[in-house]
């Protein structure tokens, strides 16, 4: 996995996790990745090494487990892969 995006039901998911997210790792806020296409249109990317972190973060806040999911991506261009994370 090259790096990690979070996608979510909704805009407010999505900012609200950032803030969440904000002193516990590296994030960026960016478009859902057209080979993803699910969501609400903004995914938070993060690095693998941060997975965990960024995974027990989010479960300690308000957000339900069905208003995210994880994707590891890989590649880029042509080559780009996105592969949902359990």
């Amino acid at each position: 996995m090259d790096y990690g995006v979070i996608t979510f039901t909704s805009t407010y998911g999505a900012i609200y996790a950032q803030k969440v997210l904000r002193g516990v790792a590296d994030v960026l806020t960016m478009p859902v990745l057209r080979e993803i296409s699910l969501g609400c249109g903004i995914a938070v990317r993060f690095q693998p090494e941060d997975l965990d972190a960024v995974r027990a973060a989010l479960a300690a806040s308000t957000l339900k487990p069905g208003e995210y999911a994880f994707y590891g991506v890989t590649g880029s261009g042509g080559a780009l892969r996105a592969e949902r994370l359990p």
